[in-house]
């Protein structure tokens, strides 16, 4: 009676495959997770482009109802609740807030010396210098009529934040 020889494989994955595998996976995360932050912010964004359009229309349906310019968030409230982190915006003037989720400040930036015109930004809160690219701006002219919103964008044609030179309204 001899001894048998017979040599059994183990089945598994050699170091070689693990690494291919694990350098495929690398790449394609490197790929889709720039994609997917973008995605996310884009999404943040939006809530402030909602954000800024019920203030618009808060606005011009306060000078139709009271015949008055407002002066703070706590006029635009007798309209439409313009909602903080907090709760209601409640400040006398437009000073900055922090709207909802706490991912974009909104403040009045620029009036050019004309109480019927009102420019917003909503900036993020996030001190990233790529999401600050995500800004949105916004604008009414209650004498004219216009109105315009604006976000800043990064796709292959145009980079960067949005000023109020982008905007149209004046």
């Amino acid at each position: 009676m001899g001894l048998s020889t017979t040599h059994k494989e183990l089945d598994g994955f050699t170091l070689t495959e693990l690494m291919i595998t694990i350098v495929i996976v690398g790449i394609l995360s490197a790929v889709a997770l720039p994609n997917y932050f973008n995605q996310v912010q884009r999404a943040k964004q939006s809530e402030a482009v909602a954000t800024l359009a019920q203030i618009q229309n808060t606005l011009a349906a306060y000078i139709d109802e009271f015949n008055l310019v407002p002066t703070g968030w706590k006029d635009l409230n007798e309209i439409a609740a313009i909602m903080t982190t907090e709760g209601p915006a409640n400040l006398t003037t437009f000073n900055q807030i922090i709207l909802p989720g706490g991912n974009y400040a909104l403040s009045r930036t620029d009036n050019g010396k004309n109480e019927n015109y009102f420019e917003f930004t909503a900036s993020s809160t996030n001190t990233n210098s790529e999401t600050a690219k995500f800004n949105v701006m916004a604008c009414i002219d209650l004498e004219g009529g216009a109105s315009d919103i604006k976000r800043g964008v990064i796709d292959s044609k145009k980079k960067g934040a949005v000023s109020n030179a982008d905007l149209v309204c004046r």
